[in-house]
């Protein structure tokens, strides 16, 4: 019970609003995912599951003794479990604790692709590819993963798996895909995460998993899915409730719901409000227009844009309750038309309206899950609406779980200070002296568009200032996936940052992330870092390019890249939904 204890501890000492039920979490805390495992056949090794298969297992246990009836059935994907008693094997099998000692990624990488595994483990695959006839997801459940104080949300590796062709060929493609899980115990995101955070002992369990979808051509992906949480922590407008949570879907494979990319953002609240507003350009810029499917003859990982594969459309009779069309002459969107000219965007417009029994059933599983776990709660699921059918394939504490006490916004200070200011997305919280702001001149990241360069260079900034809690400022989308929307950095580049502002420039083609739900927000919440957006031109955001232009700065070596040293302090509100950063110097 000692992490319960330091939590609880933690919190007490922040001085936050507590929705934490004792009883269920440590009742929670205790529970022996193992159990669960009726089949003992469907367990490989003798360690622990992991995490990950905590909540699956749990999420099951509580829906089978379930008195309720939900608004529709939940179905929870058939799993292997390979325990961390084979991790373990692995590694001694293959001599690999000199190369982990180093720490060279790339060699560790290798070292890992190159290993085998145990002929008891590669007999117990070979059963299990057949038992199991269909395309499935290779999941990490590492022992720290999805515990009620850290998620290690994206640190650790999903891969998808075709399961076709002969036999052989199945085994090879399970364990490339289970020995890549293994070697990403070791990639800079989670050492990062685990050194930021003194964490230590490590091993990674595997879950295998029916991956859930529908065979469209050669081509196999869900219509839908999401994530889910039961608080909004991260609100965009005051009309919405933090208690009511938050749901993010997207078209196809739920690989665009935790990265950084475009997806519909519905409230419980209120399903009408979106947080880009009512301006159909707006509204077409933050849609999804990208997806991602599993190619079954292949069996490759694929994106495509569907404006380039219409030829789906036809698997999905009710295609005008996912997608728009926008009209750039008159810029509107319209319902979808097979005879219409435009844009295909997935607005989700229809779906609430449609589907209505989705929402409820996301409702009653926040609530329920909740009261079960005793904590906030995350979910994962895929859908396929049109047969009622939800597929739960992830449940976690949220890792976020609180608001802090309400911050009041000095009203004396003079708008020459106010360096920055925004209005949407906002949590509570100050920081005072601080010492630097990292600054990405947006004008300059697009003239001299070198990304990933300048990605290094902020890493190495980030690593020269550890101790440090620095103000980030940049334009779009820190750790985007795609250097258009942003800089591309990972995680252990900005880890010891205090404080993230993106900047929109509309007109650039530079959005911040107006959503709750990404890998990136979760760990802005488990570090405590506070995010500001902040939109050139748009009332109620101040963007101070003078204060940037007549202030002594450091270069880097990229020629966006500027170090400001000073003294200044953030503020921001959540409940009045108000953000600034004012220079105290």
């Amino acid at each position: 019970m000692e992490e319960y204890r330091l939590l609880y501890l933690a919190l007490t000492i922040k001085g936050v609003v507590s929705v934490f039920n004792g009883v269920k979490i440590k009742e929670y805390m205790s529970f022996d995912p193992r159990e669960m495992i009726e089949d003992r056949s469907h367990l490989l090794g003798e360690g622990h599951i992991g995490g990950k298969a905590k909540g699956l297992l749990f999420a099951k246990k509580v829906l089978e003794n379930l008195e309720e009836i939900p608004p529709w059935p939940v179905y929870i994907p058939p799993s292997r479990f390979v325990t961390t008693e084979v991790f373990d094997e692995f590694i001694k099998l293959n001599a690999l604790e000199e190369v982990i000692e180093k720490g060279d990624w790339e060699e560790i990488r290798e070292a890992f692709t190159r290993g085998s595994l145990p002929e008891f483990v590669v007999e117990d695959l070979r059963r299990w590819v057949c038992e199991m006839d269909y395309p499935l997801a290779v999941r990490s459940s590492s022992l720290l993963e999805d515990s009620l104080k850290y998620s290690f949300a994206g640190k650790y590796l999903t891969l998808f798996v075709s399961n076709r062709g002969s036999v052989d060929d199945r085994v090879r493609e399970l364990t490339s895909a289970i020995k890549k899980v293994y070697a990403s115990t070791y990639g800079p995101p989670a050492q990062e995460y685990r050194r930021k955070r003194s964490l230590t002992g490590e091993k990674m369990g595997v879950i295998i998993q029916q991956l859930i979808g529908r065979v469209r051509g050669k081509e196999f992906y869900p219509e839908i899915a999401g994530v889910g949480f039961s608080r909004n922590y991260r609100r965009w407008t005051e009309r919405i409730r933090i208690e009511d949570g938050v749901v993010r879907i997207v078209f196809g494979l739920g690989t665009r719901c935790t990265g950084r990319n475009y997806a519909r953002i519905f409230s419980l609240t209120n399903l009408a409000l979106r947080p880009e507003g009512n301006n159909a350009y707006e509204i077409m810029r933050y849609s999804q227009e990208s997806f991602d499917l599993l190619d079954l003859e292949t069996g490759e990982f694929r994106s495509y844009n569907i404006n380039n594969r219409k030829d789906l459309i036809r698997y999905h009779s009710n295609f005008d309750k996912l997608a728009s069309l926008f009209s750039f002459d008159s810029e509107i969107i319209v319902p979808f038309s097979h005879y219409n000219d435009g844009k295909i965007i997935f607005t989700f417009n229809d779906f609430p309206r449609a589907y209505p029994n989705f929402f409820r059933l996301i409702g009653f599983l926040f609530r329920l899950f909740e009261r079960e776990m005793g904590v906030p709660v995350d979910i994962e699921f895929a859908s396929e609406p049109q047969e009622n059918f939800f597929a739960l394939v992830q449940l976690r504490p949220l890792s976020s779980y609180e608001s802090y006490r309400p911050v009041a916004v000095p009203k004396d200070i003079s708008d020459e200070r106010i360096i920055l200011k925004g209005n949407r997305m906002l949590t509570n919280g100050v920081l005072k002296n601080i010492r630097y702001i990292v600054y990405v001149d947006p004008w300059e990241y697009m003239r001299k568009f070198d990304p990933y360069s300048l990605a290094r260079e902020i890493g190495r900034v980030n690593k020269a200032l550890a101790g440090e809690k620095f103000i980030l400022v940049g334009p779009g989308r820190w750790g985007s996936t795609n250097p258009v929307q942003g800089v591309p950095v990972e995680y252990s580049e900005i880890s010891n940052c205090g404080v993230i502002v993106e900047v929109g420039i509309l007109e650039k083609g530079l959005t911040p992330e107006l959503s709750y739900g990404t890998h990136f927000f979760a760990d802005l919440d488990v570090d405590g870092i506070l995010y500001l957006p902040v939109f050139l031109g748009v009332d109620g955001n101040v963007f101070n390019k003078s204060w940037f232009e007549s202030h002594e700065y450091e270069s880097g070596k990229h020629p966006a890249l500027r170090v400001y040293k000073g003294r200044f302090s953030v503020y921001l509100d959540g409940h009045k939904v108000i953000g600034i950063i004012v220079d105290d110097s």
